[in-house]
């Protein structure tokens, strides 16, 4: 999706410009400008059933604002120390470990086939970073990897909640909800924006926006599995642009771990 590769570039490039603004205090900043763009939809846009209000969704709605803060911090500590290319295989096996943790929840998500291909991607993955016969993960990529698990877990979540909530309702209540966790987490302990940064906020803001409401329409109308299988556009977005735009050496191995990963989900959608 052209959308979730803008993003990824744009945050890494925030990243590499301004070094001073840690990955706490972005993650802060981004789910405010989420808000604040997404009250301008709210009219059009915002609808919630009234069984919302009742204790089994209110409990949902807190296990996913727990989930998505927690793993957002996880991804921008990732994504602010390591390079895109590097990164990129992870974001890429990100999909699977949703469906095979979507197909554990949903019997319509559940076939064998699933956990062929997580398999394959996982042996790809892990070839793709072995050293001198020893797996060298940096905890930088372990975050990543503790991201996918959350992001999982959220999406099983989210598909629950969209019975009660309309899509971009449910994504600016969890931004809001998250900007207050972190800040409650943080003890108000936020770096200030400058007038050079806000752009870029907009930026990722609006594509997040657009991505992530277009995402849980896809899980509420065709599923989570195919839905994942639909983002495959955009690895091969974001690797033109770390070269071209942020002039990061491509790493062969993790080249051939992305085109395992990405046939490792073609040909789940198509067996599917």
């Amino acid at each position: 999706m052209l959308l979730d590769a803008i993003i990824l570039v744009v945050t890494k490039k925030v990243f590499t410009r301004f070094k001073a603004l840690d990955y706490k205090s972005f993650a802060w900043w981004l789910f405010v400008w989420i808000v604040i763009l997404g009250l301008f939809l709210a009219p059009w846009f915002v609808h919630i059933q009234p069984a919302a209000t009742e204790p089994y969704y209110l409990w949902l709605l807190l296990s996913l604002v727990f989930l998505a803060a927690n793993y957002n911090l996880l991804y921008y500590f990732g994504l602010e120390y390591e390079k895109l290319c590097v990164v990129e295989p992870f974001l890429l096996f990100n999909p699977i470990i949703t469906i095979v943790i979507a197909s554990l929840f949903y019997a319509d998500e559940r076939s064998w086939h699933v956990y062929v291909a997580a398999a394959v991607a996982g042996l790809a993955l892990a070839w793709a970073h072995v050293h001198r016969r020893h797996l060298k993960l940096d905890r930088h990529l372990w975050a990543i990897l503790g991201f996918s698990l959350l992001y999982g877990l959220e999406a099983v979540i989210i598909k629950q909640l969209l019975a009660v909530y309309s899509p971009l309702t449910l994504y600016l209540i969890r931004a809001a909800m998250t900007a207050v966790f972190l800040w409650v987490v943080e003890k108000g302990k936020i770096m200030r924006i400058t007038r050079r940064q806000i752009p870029h906020f907009l930026v990722i803001a609006a594509s997040a926006i657009g991505a992530s409401t277009s995402v849980y329409m896809s899980y509420k109308t065709v599923g989570i599995g195919l839905t994942m299988g639909i983002l495959l556009l955009s690895p091969v977005l974001v690797y033109l642009a770390s070269v071209v735009y942020l002039k990061e050496k491509l790493q062969w191995k993790n080249l051939v771990a992305s085109g395992v990963i990405m046939g490792a989900i073609i040909w789940l959608v198509i067996v599917r």
